[in-house]
Order: C-alpha cells, then structure tokens, then sequence
C-alpha cells in the first residue's frame, strides 16, 4: 500500500490532521541494507471537537504484514501518535519518541513535513525532554544483564539482594525509607559501585519540584515510599532475570538486539554532551557490524559495559534540565487544537 495513500485514508477516517511523518528504525538511524523493512513513525493532530466529546484516540498502527511473520523489505509498518501522546512520551523520557524528534533534523528521511508545525518543535527543541533518561538506561542494562553474567554489576547485584532479604525478614508492610540506616550500614561494609542512593524529581504536572530519596540498583529507581516487600520483590527479581550464560549461548544471542542497545547508549551520550542526537547515526558502521554478527560477543560486552559506566556518571551530573517545559508544551498543545 502506497504510504500517501495511507495517509489519506487516515485523515478522512479519524478526522485527523497527520502533521509529520519520518522513515524510522535502520533507514532512520543508517543500519540498515538492501533486505531491511520500511518503518514509518509519525505525529498527528485530532480535531478539537473529537478531543472534548472524548472520543479522539492517542495512536495507529498499520503493518502491511498480516501473515504473523517477520517483516521483509517489501512491508510497511507505520506508527502515528498523536501530538499530546508524543509530548507525553517526550516528558517520560522514551527512546522512540526522542528519535522521532531530532528525526526532524534529517531532511532525506522525512515522507511528510508540515512546516508550520516542525518549525515550532525544532526551534524549542530543547524544551520537550529533560534528565528523564533512565529507560534508555534501563534498557541498555537490560541486554548487558542477558549476555554478561561474569559482570561487576551481576555480582554486587548478588551480593546486596543476599544481604538486603536476611534484613527484612519481618518489615515487609514498611516503607523502604525504614530501612535507609540498614541500607546505610551496607554501604558502608561494601563500596558499590552500581546500587547507591539519588535525590531526584518526584513531582508530576504543576507546582514546585518536589525531591525525593531513591535507591537506585543498576539504573532502576525506587523511592523510598514503596513498601520493604516492593523492593525486596524487585530486586529479587532483577537477579533471577540475569538467567545463565549457558542458557544465553543455547538460544544463540541477539546480536540485533545488542546493537539497539549499544545504538541507545550512544545516543543518551550525545544527547548529554551535546543536547542533540545526530541521525544519521555517528557510531552506524559499529552498530551494523553488531547487528550482522561480525563483532565478538566479548569485545561487544565489554564496550556496552564501559559506555554504561560513563553515561551513567555523565547522566548524573549533566546540565540538562530536571523537568521538561510543561508551560510550553501544555500551551502548545492548546494551540494545536484550536487550529
């Protein structure tokens, strides 16, 4: 099916405004070659009308595919959110809908571009996101924790979830900041590196910022008002999910998977140094060596390892703002739908 004609269709069906559409994933990124898929990612605006009646809808997908396979190079696969979701993906942090906005920097790879609206998104660029990064993070410790159980971080894991349960074996109903003296003397028996303490954003929406004390255990945040058992659960979990390397090596490792993660590491990275995210991608003969097999599984491993390390280091001490600008984006939003 034709990507216009898709459009089209759209637009008169939900009586929706589609205002920017980019070709996204390896064509966006430059990872991909001659058998890659055609991923489309877009922004549309609903009517007014359809928005205060309740019945607009925040996103649709299209796949070409209906055979329950894996997409070939001949397919579509289009993603349209609409603008108060993406603004709201933007504010949380997520990968995808930052690369949708600095995809608005890249002219070859745009199918559709209302100049009225990018415009305004790329002037103010810099007001729709914020420190918020832990899911880029998170993910990339994700696939560290599939294929790298030898690691640093799997042991101090192991370490602090062994010490942490024989302490709370009666104080599963309390909340975790109960435990901060306990959690202070482990700490201070053991020097890690991965598992510390972050004072960080708690507020949502309007009024002041409010802070609030996390333990963060490799990268993923829990402040201290969740309950001991939360906690304990979690992180429990978090240590079980790093399953084996044998079982890894058995289902044979996702070296596409890899490069995405070493693909979202650098871009957190750029983005921290340089408030900007270039595609296409600075890194892409690396990230496409990783993802058509031709790197050791070791030397991947220890590159991602390095690179979280750095960035989790950068991250906590960059510049970039708290909280992204919700007076503007809230405002903007507004004049969108009143167009």
């Amino acid at each position: 099916m034709n990507i216009n004609n898709l459009i089209k269709k759209f637009e008169e069906e939900k009586n929706c405004k589609v205002v920017y559409i980019t070709l996204f994933g390896s064509k966006l990124f430059g990872t991909d070659n001659p058998n890659s898929d055609t991923d489309y990612k877009g922004i549309f605006i609903p009517s007014r009308e359809d928005v205060l009646l309740k019945r607009d809808i925040e996103h649709f997908n299209f796949n070409s595919n209906n055979e329950n396979t894996k997409n070939g190079k001949d397919d579509i696969d289009l993603q349209l959110f609409s603008i108060y979701k993406f603004i709201s993906l933007l504010k949380k942090g997520e990968t995808g809908a930052i690369d949708i906005l600095f995809s608005m920097f890249r002219e070859d790879t745009q199918v559709y571009n209302d100049k009225a609206f990018t415009s305004v998104i790329m002037e103010n660029y810099k007001k729709f996101y914020s420190k918020n990064l832990h899911s880029f993070v998170g993910y990339c410790v994700g696939q560290s924790k599939v294929y790298n159980v030898r690691g640093e971080r799997f042991n101090e894991l192991h370490l602090f979830v062994k010490k942490f349960n024989a302490l709370v074996k009666e104080q599963g109903n309390e909340k975790l900041a109960t435990m901060f003296p306990l959690i202070d003397e482990m700490f201070y028996e053991y020097a890690y590196k991965y598992i510390n303490y972050v004072i960080a954003d708690t507020s949502r929406g309007y009024g002041e910022p409010k802070k609030g004390k996390y333990v963060e255990v490799l990268g993923k945040r829990f402040l201290g008002t969740v309950t001991v058992k939360y906690f304990a659960d979690k992180i429990t979990d978090m240590e079980e999910q790093f399953g084996n390397r044998a079982r890894a090596s058995a289902k044979g490792v996702d070296f596409k998977a890899l490069s995405h993660a070493v693909r979202v590491i650098n871009e957190v990275e750029e983005l921290i140094d340089s408030d900007f995210i270039t595609f296409p991608l600075k890194n892409r003969r690396y990230i496409t060596s990783i993802k058509e097999g031709n790197e050791k599984l070791e030397d991947v491993m220890d590159y991602l390892d390095q690179k979280l390390n750095i960035v989790q280091e950068k991250l906590e001490h960059s510049s970039l703002p708290e909280r992204s600008d919700e007076v503007f984006t809230n405002a903007l939003i507004l004049d969108l739908l009143s167009l």
